[in-house]
């Protein structure tokens, strides 16, 4: 790599108001990095982008880019023509310096001139300055290497999969389709350096495999991709920094992670696997030190209170050193409250061991077992784009049944009507054709993706308590600010307006409301949008734990693969007697179901892999998730394991408890080593089994 970084801030500060988001953050780019920037929601990562962009001014510190550096920056804002086509604003995204074009036209019509002035005075033909000139243009027209302008337009639209609406207005497509036209025009400026704000936002899970691939390819091939040629540079890889809260990119593409949370930031090496293993093995050690300092305290303040006597000049250090302590635990602590906050995001007590074992942030009012709760039977939907005569259908005869504990997940690119399906089932409405049959008891909650059940101008105490103090959560009264702290949301929070949030703020609101009406199925339309990775980390491990049904989409492929117990999976449309009929598979694995997409659009599907009919789609929603590769004997040993587990997990934690207690009391110090003895022996039981689990799970799935 390179001596020289492409960028270096150094101890920069801000702060949004009185609240101080980052101090002292520090850190270089240099060629062929490729950065991972994490962290909460409010943390303050696209306002790092902004002081880097210029657009905002640090409190303190300097920020340094090198000289002549090309950046392009993706913000969550476009900047173009609406009105004009996606080819015309291509074309005019791409820099003079790479328009091939353009320079031999500027060339020739100044040959044109140039020549123009021998046909005004002949005599200037034996000049040898106009000689040497007229040489000197020839030779850079000879010289003009690269791609032509038209070949890099066509490579920018096939790279961007953007050839069947390259003469469509902007401002006619859709919100996906938007933003892959912002990710081209951007790698059209040739950039050294490349600053990404959440570009998988409102992407479907295809396009967001596409922007992966796109970007190693960008990685691989640098300024070549689209034909370029740089003059006159030494060949540096081109680096980047991404922020983003989908894990799964950031485990394929990044190198290193900057975390900023709670006004800090953190380097770690690596991608998000690496970033995790360090994270949780940095907190192991974090929570020995504020253990080993509870318990040195506990001792001090024992001394302290044994009364005056011990209280001499002599011992006057070690009562400012008891105090001292005092105040570097209460920081610690103080800190660490922070960070769990952020990490188990809405629900404050789903990792506290003492809660109660019923005590979920999903309860199910009925609990309706193995039953049905909905059944769609020879199902035909009209696409809601089709015109009035228009036989143009997102199913048609579809068979599918949802019973508690299926979680289904709807895939498909943006427009495929996913939403309308959703929406439909949500609002107890009939299809075109066939019926949608509801237990009598099922009780939905919607989550829509446009956020209609929250009203903008209310407050947030108002959405979740319209009326009085408490709310009843779980089967028992809440006060509302206790309600509300589990969702993230602070004394300050409670009289701000809806429409004052944050998109993730707002999500995390309307989940708040959600939860309190304690449906049976849960009928998601892209929850994960906006959500930072803590927040994801919490909901997709209750949505597993949910004892109802789910019906869900989402873009966040991690979130999907977790989450999921089967995938009805949109691969594309066909046309059958004179009608466009989407095609439909029910798949049980995310990498199968992406395949499945990328065949049926290539018309590469075996005869023998060709679109299943409806009843096979019934039959495949009830097995999705029974599929199972394991051995039954490898089988009943995960389910032990599974219960190993848990006991360890309750008997390590109980035991050091017990070791606190021993050095706090200072009596039987002679158990102390036996005890430590058990603890290791206890935890390298649970490595191990670990180590078993994640064996067995990856064969099964």
């Amino acid at each position: 790599m390179s001596s020289a970084p492409y960028l270096n801030t150094h101890n920069i500060s801000t702060s949004y108001g009185s609240t101080k988001l980052f101090e002292n953050l520090s850190f270089t780019i240099h060629p062929g990095e490729r950065w991972g920037i994490v962290g909460p929601n409010g943390a303050g990562k696209s306002t790092l982008f902004r002081l880097i962009e210029g657009t905002q001014n640090t409190d303190s510190g300097s920020i340094s880019i090198r000289n002549g550096l090309r950046i392009a920056i993706l913000t969550q804002k476009y900047q173009f023509d609406a009105e004009k086509t996606v080819e015309e604003i291509l074309r005019e995204s791409l820099p003079s310096e790479y328009d091939t074009d353009l320079q031999i036209k500027l060339l020739e019509d100044e040959i044109h001139d140039h020549s123009h002035l021998a046909e005004k005075n002949p005599n200037i033909a034996l000049d040898e300055k106009w000689n040497e000139k007229l040489s000197i243009l020839q030779d850079k027209l000879i010289h003009i290497s690269g791609a032509g302008t038209e070949n890099i337009i066509q490579s920018a639209i096939k790279a961007g999969k953007l050839s069947e609406i390259s003469q469509n207005k902007f401002v006619n497509l859709s919100g996906g389709q938007q933003k892959r036209v912002q990710i081209i025009t951007a790698l059209l400026k040739n950039p050294q350096l490349i600053l990404l704000d959440e570009p998988t936002n409102h992407l479907d899970v295809q396009t967001v495999d596409w922007l992966e691939e796109l970007l190693l390819e960008v990685v691989e091939q640098g300024a070549s991709l689209f034909g370029f040629k740089n003059k006159n540079e030494t060949s540096e890889p081109i680096a980047f920094a991404i922020i983003s809260h989908d894990r799964a990119l950031l485990d394929t593409l990044v190198n290193k992670i900057l975390e900023i949370e709670a006004g800090e930031a953190k380097q770690y090496e690596g991608n998000y696997e690496a970033y995790s293993q360090a994270k949780l093995e940095a907190n192991l050690v974090e929570e020995k030190t504020r253990s080993k300092m509870a318990n040195l305290m506990r001792r001090e303040l024992a001394w302290l209170r044994t009364g005056a006597k011990a209280r001499t000049t002599k011992q006057k250090s070690r009562i400012d050193r008891a105090l001292a302590l005092d105040k570097n635990l209460s920081a610690k602590e103080q800190k660490a409250s922070l960070i769990k906050n952020a990490e188990i995001s809405f629900n404050a007590q789903m990792t506290d061991e003492q809660r109660n074992n019923e005590d979920t942030i999903m309860p199910v009012l009925r609990n309706l077992g193995e039953q049905e709760l909905i059944h769609l039977a020879k199902v035909t939907i009209k696409h809601p784009a089709a015109q009035d005569k228009e036989s143009h259908y997102i199913f048609e005869n579809l068979n599918l049944i949802v019973k508690p504990k299926m979680r289904i997940a709807l895939l498909g690119p943006n427009g495929c009507g996913k939403s309308t399906l959703m929406k439909m089932i949500a609002n107890s409405e009939q299809p075109f054709k066939g019926e949608i049959k509801y237990h009598d008891l099922v009780q939905i909650s919607h989550f829509d993706q446009q956020r209609q059940k929250l009203d903008y101008n209310a407050t947030v105490r108002t959405s979740i308590a319209p009326e009085g103090e408490y709310v009843h959560f779980g089967g028992k009264y809440i006060h509302i600010m206790s309600y509300l702290d589990r969702f993230l949301f602070y004394k300050f929070d409670a009289n701000r307006k809806v429409s004052e949030l944050s998109g993730g703020e707002q999500a995390r609101l309307l989940i708040a409301k959600l939860m309190l009406e304690q449906g049976n199925l849960l009928i998601l339309d892209e929850p994960t949008n906006d959500l930072d990775i803590p927040t994801l980390q919490v909901l997709e491990r209750n949505l597993s734990d949910f004892q109802g049904g789910v019906l869900f989409t989402s873009h966040d492929r991690y979130f999907v693969q977790r989450v999921a117990t089967g995938l009805l999976t949109y691969i594309g449309e066909k046309q059958t007697n004179n009608a466009r009929v989407g095609q439909w598979l029910m798949l049980p694995d995310l990498d199968q179901a992406l395949n499945e997409m990328e065949k049926f659009k290539e018309n590469e599907i075996p005869k023998k892999e060709q679109i299943k009919n409806s009843n096979e789609i019934e039959n495949e929603s009830n097995k999705a998730t029974k599929k199972v590769k394991l051995s039954f004997k490898e089988q009943k040993e995960l389910e032990n394991l599974e219960t190993k587990i848990s006991k360890l997990e309750e008997i390590i934690p109980n035991l050091t408890a017990k070791l606190d207690e021993l050095y706090a009391s200072g009596k039987n110090l002679s158990n102390t080593n036996e005890l430590t003895k058990e603890i290791a022996e206890k935890q390298k039981e649970l490595d191990l089994s670990y180590e078993k689990w994640e064996e067995l799970s990856s064969k099964n799935s």
